[in-house]
């Protein structure tokens, strides 16, 4: 009851303390508020992609598994290879195969592109999550022929269907078929990320286990209770020669390399490195408002110590004291994380309403339990921390010396100066650590940004078309139709040219378009080491539309029709690979290692592009005219169209045109190629801004934690001021006095910091295009720019110190 008794006191005792002074106690609350918010939103953030469990049963036993095959740089599956891992498993309990991509909604008023994932029976059991209603696939619908039928996602059940539970046992009409819906998933299941639908897979295993027909799929699996990360590895070690025999077997050899990676790991991997920067800056952040803070604390309990002293003289206990500063110190912290909590709620609601593009896909953000209490906790440790320090490490509770010297001493407070000086250091060598981490962010985004990507951008359109239906089963048929289209939309007024392509740049379309082969008369390459290129089917006018140049040879034309010779333009990357010392034009190739493929013959070559994204070099491609046949996936193209000028209403006439054609094809996907470029930035936008926000915030505070010192000095040291000038001393040196010992200061925390970002450089290395973690104008001109925010803050102490009167400062005690 006496420690209840006690505590009440101190909370009612600190209650009116902080009220004699609001403006110190709004700045240490605003300060504390100012560091919370940031950390806290930075823990959503993390909790929301990398820490919270994926909703599905026991996660931690899921593995995504994979395979190098053919000498291929892309990390997919082949679904003969999932049945033999299937049936030869010694390490997991269930497996299952899926393959997301586009269907179309058919037979209503406005033809809608839905995202599908096909996937086998047994997906839904192996992540243990039951439908919301209904059920889920039966084995017996999971093979070819079977009756088509559809699972519905809560997020379309609700945009398209209301939220009506009556369409369970309903038929819909995807790709002009019938499809039975059988049930609805959850609000939170999203796997794989943005489907709108499930249906079977419908493999014909006989047909895939002959590796003739390759289907391509992603796998993931359940390891049984009693295997080790290390087990499932040696598994894959284990599979791969089995899998290799079984291509042998079937006559098209292949050298193959299965791997395992969690669940969570391989969906998180790409966006991991930009939050762990983004984190490490936010600790950065809150350790220079925890200096601040220290600061203002150690200034408050200085400016005290004669209020301390009587209260130690009169017989208060010196651990009643120490409680009583620890509860005001508390108090002021809990105050500020309440405020943080509630900067926190906006700063999330702007994140989940804008859906920044570096983090679509993952759950929305949101200020949980989680959030709350690691706030809380994180509020009352910084409230006993700065609230005992200067409570136990204050010197003189002595009364004698307390009043002689009250707060102006210099010498009765010396240790208490070198504490706040070195938390001042620490603050600006923080602070310049930050500031060198997000100017380099900003640079590498800015080169980014300038980054020639091979072709103009401006004022071209593009959508996304995906055939679906019987009629476009043949690949005649599908030509046709991409004719008819070309005709009209360049019929259209304002369209220069258009165009029609199997991979519209900066889509991530993350399709396997790469092919190995070989280039006739030059020496045969060993096993696993044969040249690799990427392919694109496209229009005659594809370069054209793009104003891709043409640096040797012809483009693709009339000419190049199917019966005609094959002819294919390879791109400048292609030719410096694998034409270093010749001209490459007239040479032909030939695609895979049989010898029962067509010749393909080189017409011309084009400059660079860079097709997946400004950050990445320029791969070997080479274009086919679609009307020749190295490509088959022609289900599915995007549609280019340059127009003479900004045309607004272009998209809903590019969707009537279709429609005239077939109104059962849908165009989405509808955007200008600034969008797509802009979009493929979005990640590193983020970045630079979000540590640039940091940034300035902790160049703000560091000046104000110089400004503090300066003055408490400067107030400390009246009387020597005024002793100065009273020998003779001028203002200006007076002035230059203060500035000196602010930059004394400014080096030892230039030097820390320097230290700091030089450490960090290997993480900042990850996120960093075409810039040096150690680019000597970034580390000197925001060093420059620190001693220039800390030279400013102690101007006008100094300045005031300049000003002391010497008669006034001499009748201080």
């Amino acid at each position: 009851m006496i420690g209840w008794d006690h505590l009440r006191q101190d909370v009612r005792y600190a209650i009116r303390s902080l009220s004699k002074t609001p403006s110190w106690t709004v700045l240490a609350a605003l300060t504390v508020a100012l560091g919370i918010a940031g950390t806290a939103t930075m823990f959503s953030i993390v909790n929301a992609v990398l820490l919270r469990p994926l909703p599905f049963s026991q996660p931690h036993q899921l593995y995504w598994v994979g395979e190098l095959l053919f000498n291929f740089k892309q990390e997919f599956a082949i679904a003969g290879d999932y049945f033999t891992m299937r049936e030869q498993t010694q390490a997991f309990s269930q497996m299952a195969a899926f393959s997301t991509s586009g269907v179309n909604w058919t037979g209503t008023e406005r033809p809608d592109q839905l995202t599908v994932s096909r996937v086998t029976a047994s997906f839904f059991s192996l992540l243990g999550v039951p439908p919301l209603r209904g059920r889920v696939f039966r084995a017996d619908e999971d093979v070819p022929d079977a009756n088509l039928t559809v699972m519905l996602s809560y997020a379309l059940w609700q945009r398209r269907f209301g939220g009506d539970p009556a369409i369970l046992g309903k038929t819909i009409r995807l790709d002009r078929q019938p499809a039975l819906v059988t049930g609805i998933m959850p609000r939170r299941f999203d796997f794989p990320k943005g489907t709108e639908l499930w249906m079977p897979f419908r493999l014909n295993e006989a047909e895939q286990r002959q590796r003739q027909r390759f289907a391509i799929v992603n796998i993931v699996a359940r390891a049984r209770d009693d295997i080790s990360a290390a087990q499932v590895a040696s598994e894959m070690h284990r599979l791969t020669p089995i899998v290799e025999s079984e291509y042998r077997a079937n006559g098209s050899g292949a050298d193959a390399k299965l791997f395992a990676n969690p669940l969570q790991q391989r969906l998180v991997g790409q966006i991991r490195p930009a939050i762990l920067v983004l984190a490490g800056a936010v600790v950065l952040m809150l350790g220079i408002v925890c200096f601040n803070v220290a600061n203002l604390m150690l200034a408050r309990a200085s400016g005290r110590r004669r209020e301390i002293a009587i209260r130690v003289a009169l017989g208060a206990p010196r651990q009643r004291i120490v409680s009583q500063l620890v509860t005001e110190s508390v108090f002021v912290s809990l105050l500020g994380g309440a405020l943080g909590i509630a900067f926190t709620n906006i700063i999330v609601g702007i994140l989940n309403s804008s859906r920044p593009l570096a983090l679509a896909g993952f759950p929305e953000v949101s200020v949980d339990a989680a959030t709350i209490g690691f706030t809380f906790g994180l509020s009352l440790l910084i409230g006993v921390i700065f609230g005992l320090a200067p409570a136990v490490g204050a010197p003189g509770f002595s009364l004698r010396e307390a009043l002689q010297q009250e707060s102006r001493s210099a010498a009765g407070s010396l240790s208490l100066r070198r504490l706040r000086q070195g938390l001042v250091v620490a603050q600006l060598g923080a602070s310049l650590t930050l500031l060198i981490g997000s100017g380099l962010l900003a640079k590498s985004f800015l080169k980014l940004r300038d980054t020639d990507p091979g072709f103009r951008p401006d004022r071209v359109l593009t959508a996304r078309i995906n055939l679906a239906g019987p009629s476009y089963s043949s690949r005649q048929r599908q030509i046709e139709f991409y004719e008819r289209v070309l005709e009209k939309l360049r019929a259209a007024p304002g369209v220069v040219s258009a165009a029609v392509t199997t991979s519209i740049p900066f889509n991530g379309d993350g399709l396997p378009n790469s092919a190995v082969f070989r280039i006739e008369n030059h020496p045969a390459a060993a096993r696993g080491q044969e040249p690799q290129t990427s392919l694109m089917a496209v229009s005659p006018d594809f370069f054209n539309t793009l104003s891709i140049p043409l640096l040797e040879g012809r483009l693709l034309d009339a000419r190049d029709r199917a019966g005609s010779p094959d002819a294919i333009v390879v791109n400048q990357a292609f030719r410096r690979r694998f034409f270093p010392n010749e001209d490459p034009v007239g040479h032909r190739i030939r695609i895979g290692i049989t010898d029962d493929s067509v010749w393909l013959q080189i017409v011309g070559v084009v400059g660079d592009i860079h097709q997946n994204g400004l950050d990445r070099d320029a791969e070997p491609w080479f274009y086919q005219c679609y009307f020749q046949g190295q490509i088959d996936f022609l289900q599915r193209m995007g549609i280019l169209i340059r127009t003479s000028s900004d045309f607004p209403s272009l998209p809903s006439i590019v969707a009537r045109l279709v429609a005239s054609i077939d109104p059962d094809q849908p165009v989405y996907d509808v955007k200008t190629m600034d969008q797509r470029l802009a979009d493929s930035l979005a990640s590193r936008r983020f970045n630079a801004v979000w540590i640039g926000c940091f940034a300035v915030a902790a160049i703000l505070l560091a000046a104000i934690g110089v400004y503090g010192v300066m003055s408490y000095l400067v107030t400390l040291r009246t009387q020597e001021m005024g002793i100065r000038l009273a020998l003779g001393a001028r203002p200006g040196q007076v002035l230059r006095l203060i500035v000196r010992e602010g930059l004394v200061l400014a080096v030892a925390g230039s030097a820390v910091g320097l230290a700091g970002a030089f450490a960090l450089r290997r993480f900042l290395s990850l996120l960093l295009f075409g810039v040096s973690t150690l680019d000597p104008a970034i580390y000197s001109g925001f060093t420059a720019a620190l001693l220039i925010a800390v030279l400013a803050a102690c101007y006008v102490p100094g300045l005031r110190a300049a000003r002391v009167d010497p008669v006034t400062s001499l009748r201080h005690d």
